[in-house]
C-alpha cells in the first residue's frame, strides 16, 4: 500500500493544507492514513464518531442523507483533490451528519481532526487560510441552494451540464458522466421520472445527445440561453 507521504503533492494543492508551515504540514501528513475503496464501499455513516476529515486522492465520493422513509438524497459528489467533512472540526459534532460512499474505485486520506485543530490553535495565519477556504465553500452552497430551490428541473440539469464548459466554447461538447444517472438525478433533487422526461425532451429538441457514459451538448448557445438570468 502506498505511504501517505507519497501524496504530499496532492495535499499541498488543497487550500486546507497549502498555507501550513512546513513543520505543521509534515505533522498533518504523518498523522494521516491512506486507504483504498471499491465502488459501493462506505467510508462513514450518519452519526459515526467524527474524529477525521478527508482528502479525496482519486475517484469520487457520494455524500447522502436518508429520509425517515429510507429514501436517499444525494447532497454532494466529491471530486478528487477536494476535502470533505471538515466542518465537524469547528462545530464540535459527535457524529457525521451524512453518509459517504465510494462511486467507483477511489482512494482517500483520512486526516486526524485533533492534530489539525491543534495546529490552528497555534497559528492565526493558518486559521485565516481555513476561513478563506470555508467562505468559498459557503458561497458555493448558497449558489447551490438557489439553483435547487428557485429553478425547475430543466434549469438544474442544464446548469449542471454547463458547469465546467468554458464560456468561449461554442462547438458541440462532450460531457463524461462519472456518476450513474440516478445518482445525478438525486444530486439535482429531481425524481428519476422527471429526470428521464427532461432528458428525453432536450434530446427531441436537438439540444442533447445521450449515451451510456456521456452526454453531447449539441446546441450550447441555446442551452446557455435557457439558464441566463
Amino acid at each position: 500500500m502506498p505511504k501517505t507521504s507519497q501524496f504530499a503533492d496532492v495535499m499541498i494543492k488543497n487550500p486546507m493544507f497549502s498555507g501550513l508551515p512546513a513543520e505543521d504540514f509534515r505533522k498533518v501528513s504523518k498523522s494521516s492514513v491512506y486507504m483504498e475503496m471499491k465502488s459501493g464501499d462506505v467510508l462513514f455513516r450518519q452519526q459515526d464518531p467524527a474524529n477525521e476529515f478527508f482528502l479525496l486522492v482519486t475517484g469520487k465520493i457520494k455524500l447522502s442523507l436518508l429520509s425517515v422513509e429510507g429514501t436517499e438524497k444525494v447532497v454532494d459528489i466529491i471530486n478528487a483533490g477536494n476535502t470533505f467533512a471538515e466542518a465537524i472540526m469547528f462545530r464540535g459534532m459527535p457524529g457525521y451528519p451524512v453518509n459517504a460512499e465510494a462511486v467507483g474505485d477511489c482512494s482517500v486520506l483520512r486526516i486526524n481532526a485533533e492534530v489539525y485543530k491543534d495546529i490552528l490553535r497555534k497559528s492565526p495565519e493558518a486559521c485565516f487560510m481555513v476561513m478563506s477556504r470555508l467562505s468559498v465553500r459557503i458561497h458555493w452552497l448558497m449558489t447551490e441552494l438557489d439553483r435547487l430551490s428557485l429553478h425547475n428541473a430543466t434549469y438544474r440539469l442544464v446548469s449542471y451540464l454547463l458547469e465546467n464548459v468554458p464560456k468561449d466554447v461554442t462547438e458541440e461538447t462532450e460531457i463524461q458522466l462519472a456518476i450513474p444517472k440516478h445518482v445525478l438525478a438525486s444530486r439535482l433533487s429531481i425524481t428519476p421520472e422527471t429526470f428521464s422526461r427532461t432528458i428525453k425532451r432536450l434530446v427531441n429538441e436537438g439540444k442533447l445527445e445521450v449515451h451510456e457514459s456521456h452526454i453531447i451538448l449539441q446546441d450550447l448557445e441555446e442551452l446557455r440561453r435557457m439558464i441566463a438570468v
